[in-house]
């Protein structure tokens, strides 16, 4: 174990990558307006970065997930600072919900006749 620089202040702002060389970045930047990016700190940007890619994981393993409000199609009111074109807002674009058959309206039925039951006493019961 190096305990030497235990002591010693380092920077993040060595150790990571410039933002705009990142990919990361890059395809979180497309989500928010050039100013909004600007406002971001490092710490704010990361954190989108994760919940990209949380969301993208569990949609690939089939799972529903709720898609993260930044990445929302309603939230785009500026063009995007990387790609002017409508590549990106046609990816967002909904498709057509199935109709989902609700599990216990099948399993519930009315019935047609009426049904009397009668009641039998065991001859042991009475003694």
């Amino acid at each position: 174990m190096n305990r030497g620089n235990f002591g010693a202040k380092s920077s993040k702002e060595d150790t990571r990558k410039p933002e705009k060389k990142s990919k990361a970045f890059k395809d979180i930047s497309r989500y928010f307006s050039k100013e909004e990016w600007a406002e971001l700190r490092y710490s704010e940007k990361v954190t989108y970065v994760y919940m990209k890619r949380n969301y993208d994981a569990m949609t690939n393993l089939g799972l529903r997930a709720t898609l993260p409000h930044f990445m929302s199609p309603n939230r785009w009111t500026t063009k995007s600072q990387l790609d002017d074109s409508n590549e990106y807002h046609n990816l967002w674009t909904e498709e057509p919900k199935k109709e989902e058959t609700k599990v216990w309206a099948c399993r519930l039925r009315e019935r047609k006749n009426l049904i009397v039951y009668e009641e039998i006493s065991d001859p042991e019961e009475e003694d």
